[in-house]
């Protein structure tokens, strides 16, 4: 009968060839989502129902840019789903890491870009839309809703993304947008919303060289509180989704198919 050796199975998983075209597309997705996000709260900041209007704009764009590469890279577009996805083990740890990377370059570009567009215009005190505690909110109310917001997030990926039993098929995308609206409507007032550490990395690197101050103060807030989210979620409900779905790593699966015509072989 066929077994699987953990170890090996670890082993494959680290060591599966980066699909570079996929950091790619996840760098591109990642610099406009930056630009066309953030840029909403830079250019609408203060006018009347202005949370309404960024929180649209971010949850079209994350919809958009989620159609325009799930067929390169899934359309993870935050480091928090790609987090989850290598918990859950739909992706391998090191394409993980690199998708991280390219992710990280986008943000990046994408708020040079956007400072490049408003300059002393932006309205959010030249922080580029970076995400910041907001008066009268503690670290812990931050930190709660940053990690609830982004384990809603996670979950409704989860299970209409990668969820075989899905009933969303081609159009998940369209409820991760619905989600990212409704998260952002929560926590605008809160922490400018974050639920994508990579999201908030660019700009406040970003406006931190172009001379705002205070933008790495809470920053931390911004990484652990979303990746606590989307790793429990990946852990609780991930994980089965996985096993349920059967294996999604090509690597086990190959050996599987190779192996399975005799009983004697191990792997």
């Amino acid at each position: 009968m066929l077994e699987l050796d953990p170890s090996k199975m670890l082993l494959q998983r680290l060591l599966q060839p980066i699909n570079f075209k996929e950091a790619l597309a996840e760098l591109v997705a990642m610099a406009f989502f930056v630009y066309v996000g953030c840029g909403s709260a830079a250019t609408q900041a203060g006018d009347p129902g202005w949370i309404l209007g960024v929180s649209l704009q971010f949850g079209l764009a994350i919809t958009a840019l989620a159609y325009a590469t799930a067929h390169i890279s899934g359309g993870q577009i935050n480091c928090a789903v790609t987090f989850a996805l290598v918990i859950a083990k739909q992706k391998s740890v090191a394409q993980g890491l690199v998708n991280l990377c390219f992710q990280l370059v986008g943000s990046i570009i994408g708020a040079a870009f956007l400072l490049a567009a408003t300059g002393e215009a932006d309205r959010t005190a030249g922080g580029l839309g970076s995400n910041t505690i907001s008066s009268g909110y503690s670290i812990n109310n931050a930190f709660v809703t940053e990690m609830l917001m982004t384990a809603l997030l996670v979950y409704v990926v989860f299970e209409t993304a990668v969820n075989k039993k899905s009933v969303a098929s081609n159009n998940a995308p369209i409820a991760i947008g619905f989600t990212v609206f409704l998260a952002h409507m929560v926590n605008i007032p809160i922490t400018g919303c974050s639920i994508n550490p990579t999201r908030s990395f660019g700009p406040a690197v970003v406006a931190s060289l172009n001379g705002t101050p205070n933008l790495w103060k809470h920053h931390w807030v911004f990484w652990v509180a979303p990746l606590t989210g989307a790793g429990l979620v990946a852990l609780i409900r991930g994980l089965i989704i996985t096993k349920d779905n059967g294996s999604d790593n090509p690597a086990i699966e190959l050996k599987e198919a190779d192996t399975s015509i005799n009983d004697d072989v191990k792997v």
